[in-house]
């Protein structure tokens, strides 16, 4: 077990960082391109891929969840919450910026953050 652990740790540390969008659904894409730049569309383009990549991430901690003994499955709760209370800090800084812009970027914000977490998690249980 302890061998599966460093092994997941190397990993992390040795793994390129994958780009955001990388992590993006093909469906996602389609939808921004079909946006016309309008900010509304956009906006319902990013809401919705959220929906999927918060799934993904959830289905992710539960794995990982379900691969770990009892303490470090509070660790995993500690790390999570302060996660998102960080995402959410920092994705309300763009917000704040004004324009109509900031809330497309305040929310791609969180979309980016949510899918590179959702990655992290499952290279934790590879």
């Amino acid at each position: 077990m302890m061998k599966r652990a460093l092994a997941g740790i190397f990993y992390l540390a040795l793994s390129p960082v994958t780009q955001a969008e990388d992590l993006y659904t093909k469906s996602y894409a389609s939808c921004m391109d079909e946006s016309g730049g309008v900010t509304v569309n956009m906006m319902n383009c990013i809401g919705a891929e959220i929906e999927r990549q918060d799934a993904q991430l959830n289905g992710a901690y539960h794995n990982l969840r379900s691969n770990i003994s009892d303490k470090r499955q509070q660790e995993l709760l500690g790390a999570q919450r302060l996660w998102i209370q960080y995402r959410d800090a920092n994705c309300l800084f763009y917000a704040t910026a004004g324009g109509t812009l900031a809330m497309v970027a305040s929310n791609e914000c969180v979309l980016r953050e949510t899918a590179q977490r959702a990655e992290e998690l499952e290279n934790l249980t590879r």
